[in-house]
């Protein structure tokens, strides 16, 4: 046990004294958040342009209006003509088109539900998501103003979202799961850099052996993610005002699956590479179409249908998925145990592979 407490130190030691190591694993995910989250985390600007149909034109639908139009992320353009409005939609023009049905009063008298129809473009997701949520609160609110019996209005189309999310509170949990590839998959090449150098085959002749080496290898990347999602949380909190919804337990217990998991990717990557230069591509190679493709930083739905089979093959696509969960409550892509036990396949796969075939000299 001394002589891995011994080991462990030196890695933490090694990683303390290179500055630039320090900088890509604590300051770049950061920087990255503030960037993108001044840019983004202020919505009080933010608005929508929404076209508005009465059709009904009684009492009732006056009140809807009205409402409607005192929401302060819409602006509400009331109109005469349904196909000019959708035609203004198709175009991008405007994001949105409520329609308040013919007949919507003589439904709500006689105690019959009326449904609001609201038409959008699906591939605008972000502003849908957004414009839908807030339709379903409004309704809502309508529907106490008119009567405390069951629900009278209703909205025809509507998200699944069950919290008004910010572009920030979205961003947060994707630059976590991205500061977990970077530290799975880019941590391997110290070990690559030791078999480059033969400090490997010099551990394999000493009562050290490799697997203490291996495994204070781990245990000293498990640390960093602590401290790094510790960090990113922090400063979330306090500058973005982001709050974690769910678990701790949950969370951190993600953060060191998704790490673990990460890891034993990164050592089965470079399972032949000789040296840390022919390491580098193959770590590039792995990295690069999980940073686009995965849903960290952009919804997966904004993706072509013919991606979804790559998506859904990535590991970082659950472990930003479980994160958004936990931390805000996103709108789930899987399941939380299918999330878990994909992550876990990867693990025990990538593990017995790596142990297979990794070349220690």
């Amino acid at each position: 046990m001394r002589t891995f407490i011994k080991l462990l130190l030196s890695d933490l030691k090694q990683f303390y004294r290179d500055r630039t190591a320090l900088f890509f694993t604590f300051a770049f995910p950061l920087l990255f958040m503030m960037v993108f989250g001044l840019a983004f985390s202020d919505d009080n600007g933010m608005s929508y342009e929404i076209g508005l149909v009465d059709e009904d034109r009684s009492p009732a639908s006056e009140q809807i209006s009205t409402v409607l139009k005192q929401v302060s992320i819409f602006n509400v353009e009331q109109v005469d003509s349904l196909d000019q409005e959708l035609v203004r939609l198709k175009k991008g023009y405007i994001r949105g088109v409520v329609v308040i049905p013919a007949g919507a009063q003589a439904n709500i008298a006689m105690g019959k539900a009326s449904s609001i129809t609201v038409y959008y473009d699906p591939s605008q997701s972000t502003s849908s998501s957004i414009i839908l949520s807030t339709l379903n609160q409004i309704v809502n609110q309508i529907n106490q103003q008119l009567t405390n019996q069951p629900v009278l209005i209703q909205v025809e189309e509507q998200s699944v979202q069950t919290h008004d999310l910010r572009y920030i509170d979205y961003l947060v949990p994707g630059i976590l799961a991205m500061s977990i590839l970077f530290l799975g998959l880019f941590g391997s090449l110290t070990m690559v850099e030791r078999r480059e150098k033969k400090v490997l085959k010099r551990f394999g002749a000493t009562p050290v052996g490799r697997t203490k080496l291996l495994a204070s290898q781990v245990v000293y990347r498990l640390i960093l993610a602590i401290i790094q999602a510790f960090l990113i949380i922090v400063l979330a909190s306090l500058v973005f005002k982001v709050t974690v919804i769910g678990s701790w337990f949950e969370l951190f217990g993600i953060i060191l699956l998704g790490t673990l998991a990460f890891i034993s990717i990164g050592y089965f990557v470079v399972v032949r590479a000789r040296t840390v230069e022919g390491a580098m591509p193959i770590i590039q190679l792995v990295q690069f179409p999980m940073l686009f493709l995965s849903g960290i930083f952009f919804p997966v739905e904004m993706m072509p249908t013919f991606m979804r089979p790559v998506v859904n093959a990535l590991p970082l696509t659950y472990v930003a998925d479980a994160l958004r969960q936990i931390m805000v409550q996103g709108v789930p892509l899987n399941p939380m145990w299918l999330n878990v036990a994909v992550l876990g396949a990867w693990l025990v796969v990538c593990v017995t592979l790596a142990i297979r075939f990794f070349k220690w000299e």
